[in-house]
């Protein structure tokens, strides 16, 4: 099997090379520097004609047409299937890692990028929208800080997706105007995760790239 990853310094492109790290996969890396708008160039459409990324491209080299995934939350969901890694099997457990798995995806992802688009970004940054995006990051930062004041990962017991899913959009607390040690079970977290060599490996990739 051969795996190509396609993304750049953002969270949901290091959410997919922490996962591949997690799983020992080796994969080639293909930059798309979104500064530039590489996303839109034919050859990216071609693969996700939403012109985003990230993407992972997977080829059995059998004569089948390679497996194009892209979206974050799906690709993740693919590799913990296919690879029996960081998805309880057992009902009740996988539910629970799924439950945040998708605050992950449609909280605190989002509302962090809105935050950034209207603190940073943005040529106008009226004063209702910027109070309105920083206070949905508030709301998802106060449910993981309790979420983790009674478990040591998000998922439950053990590590997860759901983890995975979370800690590049945390290790952005800043494009939120937010500080991880604000919040000392999330900061406790988001240490024990950081420290994972995997994460770390993951966290760097695309080597080089940055976001500026």
């Amino acid at each position: 099997m051969q795996r190509t990853f396609y993304g750049w310094a953002t969270p949901n492109s290091n959410r997919v090379t922490v996962m591949l790290e997690e799983c020992g996969l080796p994969y080639a890396v293909h930059g798309v520097n979104i500064r530039r708008r590489e996303q839109f160039a034919p050859e990216i459409l071609a693969l996700n004609p939403y012109g985003k990324v990230p993407i992972l491209v997977e080829d059995a080299q059998d004569g089948t047409p390679p497996l194009v995934l892209f979206e974050s939350g799906a690709i993740l969901l693919h590799l913990a299937q296919t690879q029996g890694a960081l998805l309880p099997e057992e009902p009740r457990a996988r539910a629970e890692v799924m439950a945040w798995l998708m605050v992950a995806l449609t909280s605190l992802g989002p509302y962090t990028g809105q935050a950034h688009h209207w603190t940073d970004l943005a040529p106008e940054k009226p004063a209702v929208a910027r109070a309105h995006a920083l206070a949905l990051v508030d709301r998802v930062y106060g449910l993981l800080e309790g979420r983790l004041a009674s478990v040591p990962y998000l998922g439950g017991d053990g590590y997860s997706i759901a983890d995975v899913a979370a800690y590049p959009w945390v290790a952005r607390a800043s494009w939120a105007e937010r500080r991880v040690e604000d919040t000392p079970n999330l900061a406790r977290w988001f240490a024990t995760v950081g420290a994972r060599p995997a994460v770390q490996r993951g966290m760097a990739q695309p080597q080089g790239a940055r976001l500026e």
